[in-house]
């Protein structure tokens, strides 16, 4: 008869492990190994679950407390990069020259002085040609 109790008392506890560890976000196979545990061994799976396998609850849409912190990537400052077309080199975005090979990454008007793209056939300032060295 008291083997019988701590059998039913086994499987109720594996259960709610099973269902508790699903609940906060374990995958199957995790919930499985602990709710096996605990039926195996009831004394000392439900208490090593209890204090380290509960993940935080769930709460939303499927997340734990711990991921409802919000990130805002794009408002982070972030270093903007190019590479150098003659070199590759990886360079800053606001560099006049590559450090590098010493390219003019952005060439300046001969008649305004104002800085061009490389790209440009004529200065959108003077309309002077655009001479790139």
């Amino acid at each position: 008869m008291i083997g019988t109790l701590g059998l039913v008392v086994a499987f109720i506890a594996a259960y709610w492990v099973y269902n508790d560890a699903r609940g906060r976000g374990h995958e199957l196979g995790t919930a499985l190994l602990w709710s096996l545990g605990t039926l195996a061994a009831l004394v000392i799976f439900l208490p090593l679950y209890l204090l380290f396998g509960r993940k935080p609850a769930m709460t939303g849409a499927g997340r734990s407390r711990r991921e409802e912190i919000i990130i805002d990537v794009e408002s982070a400052p972030v270093e903007e990069t190019m590479n150098c077309p003659m070199c590759g080199g990886k360079v800053k975005e606001d560099y006049k020259a590559c450090p590098f090979c010493s390219f003019t990454l952005k060439p300046k008007c001969q008649s305004c002085d104002r800085e061009l793209n490389r790209e440009w056939k004529t200065c959108p300032y003077c309309q002077a040609p655009t001479v790139h060295k």
